[in-house]
């Protein structure tokens, strides 16, 4: 690329020829969450990526204000499941974000905390536990049923809508090397990958996950050496870290079972393990194999034959987490997985496939757009009134827990995977 190209980051710059690819035909703008709320084409996938081509063809510059408009994109990338020109919106964002990151901006400081937030807390296992453990104890300890009633936090609004997406029972952590159920007669063996938040704050999901499939006779095993996916920190434009810790779940993961994921953000990462390491002399061929042997939790269970049949009297609604729907394109099989539970009653919601706002770290960084698609959300389920909210990924099942409180409903939020094995389990007990 040429010296005087207008990216501070020339080797992640978005390419010309994914910029090119969009038509600008508007098909994208009924799907963007964010061009719903604001109605302004800067925040709609075809004017951002407008944006970018115009700094790319150096037209603009990547001023304070053209970054803003990149910033507020939720990655969600539901623009790729409608465009049929193909544009591959997620990549560019991310290599647009890359640029973000490094260039010179207001919030620079701001910026270089959350990196190192993500670097150094996230992606590193003990310090996360650290860190996650007092909130862990706080959710399921009697004072936050104190704090609720005396509406301490009433005056601190992010803090007090942290503490309401807290899940309600976050249960014991899940870490590689773990112990997890084990079938009788297992037919197979799948690698269940644990994560980083999922592991700490989701460690039930897991668990869960594990009791279905051994069910159905397949070992998960927690695989030793697997570390975060590098999903949040590809989002947030530091792909050379998302690079390196790819590199080590592909170190520790080669092999030839499947890796079955909970997580939808999760999989999505890791299924494009290929693309992120193309450039990698070392390790492009391997991250193309590692990413074909990566399931979605219920893109591998509706798979399996003879699976047990499941009993749950409850009206639910199965909201899409993007990285599922519009990142793997996974939308029936949840769905399938949930009609085969007797006395499961669906309760379809307008908008079940649009972003909730939670979109990894963004509810942290853009409270107030993630606080009106998570104000959607809650007016959908006042509406519908579901008994249970089913979703595929810890950032969404966070933030239905506080949409669900915000609609004044005792509603459970659950992960897919417990909600089978709950159902599962219920109709041993028959």
């Amino acid at each position: 690329m040429a010296s005087d190209t207008p990216w501070p980051l020339p080797l992640d710059a978005p390419a010309a020829d994914d910029l090119s690819r969009c038509v600008h035909c508007g098909l994208c703008l009924n799907s963007c969450p964010t061009f719903s709320v604001t109605g302004l084409e800067a925040e709609s996938p075809r004017g951002r990526i407008y944006l970018a081509r115009a700094v790319d063809e150096g037209r603009l510059e990547m001023t304070p204000a053209v970054q803003a408009h990149w910033d507020l994109c939720l990655q969600c990338r539901a623009c790729e499941a409608v465009c049929p020109s193909g544009v591959a919106y997620g990549r560019i964002m991310e290599h647009v974000r890359a640029q973000v990151a490094a260039a010179p901006k207001k919030d620079r400081l701001q910026r270089r905390l959350r990196s190192f937030a993500l670097r150094n807390v996230v992606a590193r296992p003990r310090v996360l536990a650290a860190m996650v453990a007092p909130a862990r104890w706080y959710a399921g300890s009697p004072l936050r049923g104190l704090v609720r009633r005396t509406r301490l936090l009433r005056s601190f609004g992010r803090l007090a809508v942290m503490e309401a997406q807290l899940p309600r029972r976050p249960g014991k952590p899940v870490r590689p090397g773990d112990t997890l159920a084990a079938p009788l007669g297992a037919a197979a063996r799948v690698t269940l990958f644990t994560g980083c938040v999922m592991s700490e704050l989701f460690g039930g999901v897991h668990r869960a996950t594990a009791r279905v499939l051994a069910r159905s006779h397949v070992a998960a095993v927690a695989t030793p050496g697997q570390v975060c996916c590098g999903a949040l920190h590809a989002h947030d434009g530091d792909l050379a870290f998302a690079r390196d810790l790819a590199r080590k779940n592909i170190d520790a993961l080669e092999g030839g079972d499947i890796i079955v994921v909970n997580s939808a953000g999760c999989g999505a990462a890791m299924k494009e393990y290929g693309q992120l390491l193309a450039h990698d002399p070392d390790y492009a061929a391997r991250a193309a194999a590692f990413a074909a042997r990566v399931r979605d939790f219920s893109e591998y269970v509706v798979t399996l034959p003879g699976r047990p049949a499941g009993q749950l009297d409850a009206r639910v609604a199965y909201q899409d987490a993007c990285h599922l729907a519009h990142a793997q394109r996974i939308r029936e099989q949840p769905r399938a997985l949930l009609r085969e539970v007797q006395g499961c009653t669906p309760v379809a919601t307008a908008g079940a496939d649009m972003c909730c706002g939670a979109a990894g770290i963004y509810s942290l960084v853009e409270p107030g757009m993630s606080a009106e698609l998570r104000a959607r959300k809650a007016a959908q389920f006042r509406e519908h009134a579901p008994d249970v909210v089913v979703t595929a990924n810890p950032g969404c099942q966070m933030q239905y827990e506080a949409a669900v409180r915000e609609a004044g409903l005792d509603a459970r939020v659950m992960h897919l995977a417990e909600l089978l094995d709950e159902a599962q389990r219920n109709a041993r007990r028959r």
